[in-house]
């Protein structure tokens, strides 16, 4: 056989695997234990001890809705600082959380609010009625942990993610679905004892980058009965990095306590 056959060949072999599909992503099975999948999901939560990010953020409710941008330091378990943005990235507001209290400085009108971090409270300042701990997961995506007095009544696989339904002490019930690869849950639903949804919170747009912590890059949290919602969309979100979560007020701030 000549060089120009060859040659001839050695192209037409190229052109073939050009040509050829890439190989078909093989799906892993869903066959984990339940008490392995919730473990996975728990080291995934103990895995992320600050986080850094820049978004937006939304909080609907039937008084009024409002929209922003955010820069985030966030330490667990103790400490968040957000930092909100207006139109033009003019900075409106400093929000820090300590499990102990909360400040909320105006920096439109160099006000200071400061009180009790208890839903109370946070809800008559942002109309939404989420305690400490939820804050914080809001932002982690870490939902579906159960609580005291739950049972798991239910375990499965639906549309390939694990599925896990709990039935509370109270008569109530819960629902998360779970990513059986990032190990995220990325949906939650509680119900109250008529089966009355309560509470959804959904994780979507997932980063799974190797030997980091999965983190959504979209969280929400939606109180059904209320028409209230609250939506966290990540543009950029690193996981323990340095942070600094500490904020002075200004000098001359008015200070209002609600405790």
């Amino acid at each position: 056989m000549t060089v120009w056959r060859w040659a001839a060949l050695l192209v037409l072999a190229a052109g073939l695997a050009a040509c050829s599909a890439p190989p078909a992503r093989v799906a892993r099975e869903r066959n984990l234990a339940p008490g392995e999948v919730l473990g996975r999901v728990a080291e995934r939560n103990a895995a992320i001890g600050t986080l850094r990010g820049d978004g937006s953020i939304t909080i609907e409710s039937p008084e009024r809705s409002s929209n922003g941008g955010f820069d985030l330091n966030l330490r667990k378990p103790d400490s968040v600082r957000v930092v909100l943005h207006g139109p033009f990235g003019i900075t409106v507001g400093t929000l820090l959380l300590a499990r102990e209290r909360f400040v909320f400085y105006n920096s439109l009108d160099n006000s200071a609010y400061v009180g009790a971090p208890d839903g109370g409270t946070l809800g008559s300042m942002f109309n939404i009625t989420l305690r400490f701990d939820e804050i914080l997961r809001a932002f982690t995506g870490e939902f579906g942990a159960a609580g005291p007095g739950d049972s798991l009544e239910r375990f499965g696989v639906e549309s390939g993610e694990y599925v896990a339904r709990y039935r509370s002490a109270d008569g109530g019930a819960s629902e998360c679905r779970i990513d059986g690869d990032a190990f995220v849950v990325t949906s939650y639903r509680r119900f109250d004892a008529s089966g009355k949804e309560t509470l959804r919170a959904t994780a979507s747009d997932i980063d799974a980058t190797d030997g980091k912590a999965a983190m959504p890059h979209l969280l929400r949290i939606v109180f059904p009965a209320e028409h209230r919602s609250i939506t966290v969309s990540y543009d950029d979100v690193r996981v323990n990095d340095s942070v600094e979560c500490a904020f002075e007020l200004p000098a001359q701030a008015e200070i209002h306590h609600r405790e």
